[in-house]
């Protein structure tokens, strides 16, 4: 993808080189953009509200199982069958709490990318909006901007731009 991105740039860029045709080209952290819109921050708390119920719930397993762990430990009363009973109890609570908190975390993942995609489908519509209003040629993500280590052109930041669009449109719907 990204060698894609450079061809493509190195294209249009010689082409503009070639044809002595001033360039306007702009970039936005996408990062940013999505961190700062209204919609990621709530998207945000959305997240960090899921995680720590999550949190929770694997935080009273774990107690529990600690528990368990404290009583076999200090039950001499039991014999060995019911001791090992209890010790093929604890390690399958052992998996369970390590399958869960693995399940967890993808979940989150999960969860946090259909978040992330969804706003950064509607700002690339937002980004677009406003190259063609403000006539860009180009318009990079940030990252991809990093790469370059020299232009002749200047490059625009339109971060902000972006996402105060973004934000507007999100409170009109």
């Amino acid at each position: 993808m990204k060698k894609i991105i450079l061809v493509t740039i190195f294209i249009l860029l010689a082409t503009s080189v070639f044809g002595q045709v001033a360039m306007k080209v702009g970039y936005v952290n996408m990062n940013k953009a999505i961190n700062l819109s209204n919609e990621g921050k709530r998207s945000k708390k959305f997240l960090e509200v899921q995680a720590q119920r999550t949190q929770g719930l694997l935080k009273a397993k774990e107690q529990d199982l600690l528990k368990k762990e404290a009583e076999l430990k200090n039950s001499i009363m039991l014999n060995e069958t019911a001791k090992n009973i209890k010790r093929q109890e604890i390690v399958r609570l052992k998996k369970e709490l390590r399958d869960d908190l693995g399940k967890a975390k993808k979940s989150m993942r999960q969860d946090e990318m259909r978040h992330s995609t969804k706003i950064f489908k509607d700002l690339v519509l937002v980004i677009k909006e406003i190259a063609k209003e403000e006539n860009f040629d180009l318009i990079l993500e940030f990252n991809v901007k990093q790469t370059i280590l020299f232009s002749k052109y200047e490059m625009i930041d339109i971060t902000d731009k972006a996402t105060e669009r973004y934000n507007k449109i999100q409170s009109i719907e």
